[in-house]
């Protein structure tokens, strides 16, 4: 939907010629003729039709003025942002030597379905996976810590110590092995000898284990187990392949300060059966088959030639990829000096604050235009420049930037499954979890709205709308934002939510939780921008969830199967806390605060093609993390707060024909 059109003047003939008459009866009260036929009341009468038409021209600016007019005002379009995920890259055998995955230059791409574009995505983040074996290997068995010598990085415990647990098995038992060098994001391969069905009892599909590893705060991070054919420690010999949490720490066991990871014997109330006996285990080894490293939609250009200088003020550069990504720390500015000596310049938001020396520049991402500082002429006729002009002659080049993002790169788990450029040896790549956070380029429509809220806070955050523009102004990753006044001595609270798409279906709670990187740029962002004294909290917006449970009646011959998803799919889009909020039609979100009330939920249902009336509706809280509902009703209304939103939960819809 199109914004409406913004008249910047509304007046009309008539009232220019009206406003004309009543200020000549106050300035020239000798003026007593005023009718249409006196000569001065003609001459009104046609400049306030020249001045119409010109009113007319001006509430008509082209794009392309209106653009550049709020660009002399510094308000420009957003960039686009890249959709960001992890990438898992498997070898095909464990190294003998260090492997480099390279930031920059590693790349891997989906497989694009026909007339689609192929979706790249290159490490930003790169590392070396180095060979590895096992260090120290540690019992715990019933509060009592065993040693387990080894032999070339394999534990092979002998007598007693063959026994993984205690007798009988007690929860919280655990095997240990340490390592020298951090773990985090490895993929380990454990290679495990144990004695057949020596722990029968458990389900060999689901064995009452949990790996983990020690991270900072003594906590212990689950570890994703991709391969398990030991049943259990049931099967004899077998292989375990573990994905490693993205972070890991130094911890004393067994009198050894390494980094460890544990597989921990669960309480068969959690599933998975209880061992009769403990398994006994015959050796233990783990290599190193690969890593989880951090890629996004984007392709990095290095070290791209701008030109030369003509020793002008007020110099621009077209990059040839754009619109660009938002520059990141590395990504500078660099002039050729004499000596042959590159020389890094610094971005800045204006000229404004920059005098004649300073080494600086402006780069606008959404055109892709770098743009040294102008000559200023002043009141006395003298020039002052904002900012130095390279030497006449000197080479400029951008040493890297980035272009792509969009939100085509959010793509869904799996997705990503060819190397299109790395390290040799690889046997797979594929992205476990979806990619999120592409944002396509902003729009004019949206610049245009944003515009007098950007006159109107010019940099400075003091009201709650202030901190609001300027933490969606922050990052085009922020979907919605709420800033809530603080209570006298308390932190200002903001509260936001990331973009996720599309957004109309059920949204986990993972997707609904800002990155830990986009809080940071935010609160950076807005520190810049604070009032002296005050203090700020960047925070996840606080997620209300409920689920619904409804039995619906439909027509006769209805399709029940086709009734029942769309009423879901209606709950869903309604209770949603980006979309949501406004029944039949995709919305701007569930207003922050707003009481949910059931009445509402029946028109939603109603509106579903096919359905005759409600036979039941109820609204249960739940808790969107663990998916847990509430056993007792919400009642008619879910109260929430200020910084709360509404999140749906597991919506559950049962349709049935009358008559059945």
């Amino acid at each position: 939907m199109r914004l409406p059109e913004i008249e910047l003047d509304d007046r009309r003939f008539q009232e220019l010629v009206s406003e004309a008459r009543t200020r000549i009866a106050r300035v020239c009260p000798e003026w007593t003729e005023h009718n249409v036929s006196d000569p001065g009341i003609t001459l009104i009468e046609l400049f306030a039709w020249m001045t119409e038409m010109t009113i007319y021209r001006l509430n008509r600016v082209p794009d392309k003025v209106h653009v550049q007019l709020l660009d002399l005002l510094g308000v420009r379009l957003r960039p686009p942002a890249p959709a960001r995920t992890d990438v898992r890259i498997l070898l095909s055998a464990p190294p003998d030597e260090p492997i480099e995955i390279r930031a920059g230059e590693t790349e891997v791409a989906n497989v694009p379905a026909y007339g689609a574009p192929e979706v790249v995505f290159q490490v930003s983040q790169g590392r070396v996976i180095e060979p590895l074996q096992a260090s120290a290997c540690v019992l715990t068995r019933s509060g009592e810590v065993r040693v387990v010598p080894l032999a070339d990085g394999i534990a092979r415990p002998v007598g007693p110590d063959q026994a993984a647990f205690a007798t009988p098995p007690q929860p919280g038992d655990a095997v240990l092995l340490g390592f020298e060098p951090a773990l985090d994001g490895l993929v380990l391969e454990l290679d495990v000898e144990a004695e057949s069905a020596r722990g029968a009892g458990v389900d060999p599909d689901r064995p009452p284990l949990r790996w983990e590893v020690i991270a900072a705060d003594d906590r212990w991070e689950p570890c994703e187990v991709l391969l398990d054919t030991t049943g259990g420690f049931n099967f004899g010999s077998g292989r375990i392949v573990l994905a490693l949490p993205p972070e890991s720490t130094r911890a004393s066991f067994g009198g050894e300060r390494l980094h460890w990871i544990r597989c921990r014997l669960l309480d068969p109330f959690e599933g998975g059966g209880a061992y009769q006996e403990p398994p006994r285990l015959l050796g233990v080894g783990a290599t190193v088959i690969g890593a989880t490293v951090p890629a996004e939609h984007a392709t990095r250009v290095e070290e791209e030639p701008l030109g030369e200088s003509d020793g002008t003020a007020g110099q621009t550069f077209e990059l040839r990829s754009a619109p660009i990504l938002a520059p990141r720390g590395d990504e500078v500015l660099e002039v050729r000096v004499s000596g042959g000596r590159w020389q890094p310049w610094q971005p800045v938001e204006s000229f404004a604050d920059a005098g004649p020396d300073d080494h600086v520049y402006v780069c606008d991402p959404a055109t892709g235009t770098v743009e040294l500082g102008p000559a200023l002429r002043q009141p006395d006729g003298s020039w002052r420049r904002h900012g130095a002009v390279p030497e006449k002659g000197a080479l400029l080049r951008m040493r890297a930037y980035r272009h792509g993002g969009g939100r085509e790169g959010n793509v869904t788990a799996g997705a990503l499954s060819v190397l299109k450029n790395g390290p040799s040896g690889v046997a797979e790549v594929v992205n476990p979890r979806a990619a999120a956070g592409g944002v396509d380029a902003e729009p004019l429509d949206s610049v245009r709205a944003r515009g007098p809220m950007e006159l109107r806070a010019r940099h400075r955050a003091v009201t709650a709308e202030d901190f609001e523009h300027l933490t969606r102004e922050a990052s085009p990753r922020v979907a919605r934002v709420v800033c809530v006044p603080p209570d006298e001595g308390s932190a200002i609270a903001v509260r936001l939510l990331p973009t996720v798409f599309p957004a109309d279906r059920p949204l986990t709670f993972e997707e609904l939780q800002p990155p830990r990187d986009l809080l940071e740029e935010v609160a950076a962002h807005l520190d810049q921008r604070r009032l002296l004294g005050a203090t700020v909290h960047v925070a996840p917006v606080r997620l209300r969830a409920v689920s619904i449970v409804v039995d619906v009646q439909t027509e006769p011959l209805a399709d029940t199967e086709r009734i029942r998803e769309e009423t879901e799919q209606a709950l869903y889009t309604f209770l949603n806390p980006l979309v949501g909020g406004t029944p039949g039609e995709i919305g701007t979100g569930w207003e922050f605060g707003r009481t949910l009330n059931q009445g509402e939920l029946y028109g939603v249902v109603h509106a579903v093609p096919g359905v005759e009336y409600v036979r039941l509706l109820r609204v249960y809280e739940a808790d969107l993390r663990t998916g847990k509902q509430a056993p007792e009703p919400a009642g008619t209304h879910v109260v929430l707060q200020p910084d709360e939103v509404i999140a749906s939960g597991r919506h559950v819809v049962k349709a049935t024909i009358r008559g059945t």
